[in-house]
């Protein structure tokens, strides 16, 4: 789950970079320690990604440094990306001959291209499909849970993310392991010991739908692979799709998310969602609210804005279609929801499709999904715009309850 975070990006950077500020940057602990004095190089430009900063030096290697979203001015991970080869190992020798000038912080190096890895996430996986390194991934974890065919048939389970097959991951021999931290998880227990880089894919705490997915840059390198066409095709596919939304009058108001327990989850209004939501033009009962993260509400204050909500669009994990029976059942408060008692429910069932796998890092087919929920063209207000919005095809995952 994604937390708040408050971080001014360009003076940290600035710090970073230019040694203005506070060098003495704090890191995760029991990793390989390397100094800051690295030689000169070209910054590589990122237009969304806040947590991320890679830097190219020369053809010997890349430093990618990962921000800590959940402490202010510190960072979360450094690696150094050296190609395999002769010439990468006198690079990685020479490095590490180095002392620190000033601080030190933990780093990882990576040789590259990994051709070896055991991937903890779903759309991971689907990202390196799409980037043509497939057969660099050798062992998951959750294979129940990825959506992927090939990857259910071919690939090594290596046992539940929270509690890995640590033996499994030992005869596989990979190269990096890719995980995704959490706020205080106080470390990855035995994988920190097994001396194999661990890459922190912390992409889902970047507040920016295009954020996100800028992130295969960094993903791609690891495998030596350009993700820079497949970036600019999806931010283009993005932003078209956000021009097409803005000419549409103001959407529905839509709620994604269901209660859990005795708390109702939802997104704040500056997280990747709510500002998909923004820029779907619909809108959203918590939109004015500042946070990047879920916001914990109770069911009750879900419940007080429920006249307000026009359409509901949810996930869940079954195998069948959700009823409204059946969601009754689960909690009966549901049915005051003005989208219930007039019926505008939308349901995706992750068992079944690849929903987290291709919206991650795809975020304009998420957008799409999203002007279409809340401009439906049966509704008088969207009449006159039905033929632009039937230019958007069908819903690819939300499916209209029957019943």
């Amino acid at each position: 789950m994604m937390k708040k975070i408050f971080i001014n990006h360009r003076i940290f950077k600035a710090a970073l970079f230019l040694g203005i500020a506070s060098l003495l940057v704090s890191c995760q602990v029991g990793k390989t320690q390397a100094g800051d004095n690295m030689d000169a190089g070209d910054t590589i430009p990122m237009k969304y990604a806040q947590h991320l900063t890679m830097v190219k030096h020369g053809e010997e290697y890349t430093e990618v440094i990962l921000a800590n979203p959940w402490k202010e001015g510190t960072l979360l991970h450094r690696y150094i990306l050296v190609p395999k080869g002769k010439e990468g190992n006198e690079t990685v020798t020479r490095l590490a001959l180095r002392r620190a000038s000033a601080a030190r912080c933990a780093t990882d190096t990576v040789r590259t291209p990994v051709t070896s890895s055991v991937v903890f996430t779903g759309p991971h996986c689907q990202l390196m499909y799409e980037l043509g390194c497939k057969n660099a991934i050798s062992g998951v974890c959750d294979k129940n849970y990825i959506n992927i065919p090939d990857i259910r048939k071919r690939v090594v389970d290596c046992g539940s993310s929270m509690q890995p097959d640590i033996e499994r991951i030992i005869s596989l021999k990979p190269e990096a392991l890719l995980v995704s931290p959490f706020e205080n998880s106080g470390g990855y227990g035995k994988l920190d010991k097994l001396h194999i880089p661990i890459i922190e894919a912390a992409d889902y705490m970047e507040t920016s739908p295009l954020g996100r997915a800028e992130w295969m840059k960094f993903y791609g390198m690891l495998f030596d692979k350009n993700a820079d066409s497949l970036f600019t095709h999806i931010e283009q596919d993005y932003l078209h799709l956000k021009t097409i939304a803005k000419k549409l009058p103001q959407g529905l108001s839509v709620l994604t998310e269901r209660k859990t327990g005795s708390v109702w989850y939802v997104p704040g209004g500056q997280s990747t969602i709510g500002i998909l939501l923004k820029d779907a033009n619909a809108r959203y009962v918590f939109e004015d609210d500042l946070h990047s993260g879920s916001l914990a509400m109770s069911p009750e204050q879900i419940l007080s804005k429920g006249k307000d909500i026009d359409v509901w669009a949810f996930k869940y994990f079954g195998g069948a279609p959700l009823t409204r029976a059946q969601l009754l059942q689960e909690y009966d408060g549901y049915k005051a929801l003005h989208c219930f008692a007039n019926p505008q429910i939308y349901e995706v069932d992750t068992s079944t499709e690849p929903y987290f796998e291709l919206t991650s890092f795809h975020p304009e087919i998420l957008l799409r999904e999203f002007i279409i929920l809340s401009h439906p063209t049966d509704h008088a207000q969207f009449k006159k715009y039905a033929k632009d919005i039937r230019m958007l095809g069908a819903l690819r995952f939300y499916h209209r309850q029957l019943q």
